[in-house]
């Protein structure tokens, strides 16, 4: 089954190109395609537009010549600039015109949403949209009543007949909460940033990295089948910068709004040879992913689990311990707060705990089950008698131990040095060595058969003689990096454990294991 249905999304991006296939929203493979007269009004502050030629190229980037552009390209959702609160002989003109670019769009299978920025009353949003057929809008920016315009636009919508999807561009606190149909999360641009780590050689060692991943990760362990999407502002990029931006929200189940700076768009639109070929190379990437597809049906993998309170009110702590343990090369698996059970808890060595605040009975019981089953529990003061001179102390139950810090909410940061010291690396079921840029998503097959470690290098050059630790024993391990054929790697046996060294990681890559 989850050959064919990667087979079906592929078939729709090539059938989309002929007009046959629109797809829904967990096919959809979105672009920002803004432009028009509303959007030069909507940004008449913006340095970038002060270029003749950029400018120009944004006012007219909704002449049909420009669908050209998208030919090949493994997407099939536009996100087009539909309203701001203009004038509304602007408004007017600008809905006219992406009225007739979306009914050309759909002709080609694109699926079409439409931007709203705040300004404008939901009722007139609603009927142009419903005029011009739109699939869905997006709500970007500060809206006052962010729910509450979602929810009236919906209203309107669904009394002119119109089945459009109303879409909150919102921070990953607000759609915790909320049950729109696509998460859109405001996410930050990938890269690298200063040294956080004089070591570089181990599973500790490595560079501050500002990622999605971990953002993607969680969403996508906790949300059930919604799709998710990360958008970040448009700023000028190099070519890999894109590239970095796809993999790092595809990596973990979930899509990037491609959002590509004007002066790339403008160097598009007059078919520079480099800007083509990036453009060229971002498609590379984005149907490899779908030619994996299947790989969305893993599970994540980890014997470390986080407990995660959505409605809590340490949710940020929460957050940025699943940041900062990722950054430790620690897999882990999210468990939300009602999921916290025996269950949720089976094969994990360790858990931390701190969004149990305060535990309840039941939960109380099930986390120290699991304690005195041999298994770690870090947490607050609730969890025993915290120390008055140190960050934590550690006390036996039964077969395993709980670490009581002294502070609910400890510094994120120590916690995922603390972990990585009261884990033993050969406990954490996979390890990453010698690769201070990358970051790395682990999860598993069905059947538990196929172990998949998918590596993003956040850094300018390729990472190298990245060695991966794996429990268990594994006969086979594929690397797979786009643009490339497979390639087999050496295998190496340890008594309880299965090495691996991937000579050169680039953009990305992920290693298939097989037992």
């Amino acid at each position: 089954m989850r050959t064919s249905r990667a087979a079906g999304v592929l078939l729709c991006f090539w059938m989309a190109a002929a007009g046959l296939c629109a797809g829904t929203p967990d096919t959809w493979a979105p672009v920002r395609w803004n432009g028009g007269p509303l959007e030069v009004l909507r940004r008449a502050d913006d340095r970038a537009l002060a270029d003749p030629a950029i400018r120009k190229a944004v006012s007219d980037w909704y002449d049909p010549a420009t669908l050209s552009l998208l030919e090949g390209a493994p997407v099939n959702c536009l996100l087009l600039t539909f309203s701001a609160g203009a004038d509304a002989s602007v408004e007017k003109q600008q809905q006219q015109l992406v009225g007739e670019y979306a009914r050309r769009a759909r002709e080609r299978g694109f699926a079409v949403l439409g931007l709203v920025y705040p300004g404008t009353s939901p009722q007139a949003v609603a009927s142009a949209a419903a005029d011009a057929r739109l699939d869905g809008l997006v709500l970007e920016g500060e809206f006052p009543d962010l729910a509450g315009f979602a929810g009236q636009l919906e209203s309107a919508l669904r009394s002119r007949k119109s089945a459009a999807l109303v879409i909150p561009v919102a921070s990953s606190a607000v759609l915790r909460k909320a049950a729109w149909p696509v998460l859109a999360l405001k996410g930050v641009s990938p890269g690298v940033g200063k040294l956080a780590d004089a070591a570089t050689a181990s599973a500790t060692g490595g560079m501050w990295i500002d990622s999605n991943l971990w953002l993607v990760r969680s969403f996508r362990q906790t949300a059930g089948s919604r799709p998710v999407w990360i958008t970040q502002s448009s700023r000028p990029a190099a070519p890999a910068d894109y590239v970095k931006s796809v993999v790092d929200a595809v990596a973990a189940g979930g899509r990037w709004v491609i959002t590509l700076d004007d002066s790339f768009r403008s160097k598009l639109l007059r078919r520079d040879a480099e800007t083509v070929a990036a453009w060229r190379s971002m498609g590379t990437y984005l149907a490899f992913f779908e030619e994996h597809a299947d790989w969305r049906s893993f599970v994540a993998y980890g014997t470390v689990g986080v407990i995660l309170d959505p409605t809590g009110p340490n949710l940020a702590h929460a957050e940025e311990c699943l940041n900062l343990v990722a950054r430790r090369q620690i897999p882990y698996r999210v468990i939300e707060r009602s999921q916290v059970g025996a269950p949720a808890l089976a094969g994990l060595r360790a858990v931390l705990a701190f969004d149990l605040a305060a535990p309840t009975e039941r939960e109380r019981k099930s986390v120290l089950a699991f304690a005195e089953a041999g298994g770690l529990v870090l947490g607050g003061p609730s969890w025993g008698v915290p120390p008055k001179d140190q960050s934590y102390t550690v006390v036996s139950a039964g077969a395993g131990e709980v670490a009581v810090y002294k502070d609910a909410a400890p510094d994120p940061a120590s916690v995922a040095r603390d972990l990585n010291d009261l884990v033993p690396t050969e406990e954490l079921g996979v390890s990453v060595f010698n690769a201070p840029s990358v970051l790395s998503y682990v999860s598993i097959s069905e059947t538990g058969s196929r172990l998949l470690i998918q590596l993003v290098n956040y850094a300018g050059l390729p990472a190298e003689s990245v060695t991966i630790w794996v429990t268990g024993k594994f006969s086979t391990a594929r690397l797979h990096v786009p643009a490339s054929a497979p390639v087999d790697l050496a295998v190496k046996r340890r008594s309880t454990r299965t090495e691996i060294v991937i000579p050169k990681l680039p953009h990305y890559g992920a290693l298939l294991l097989e037992q």
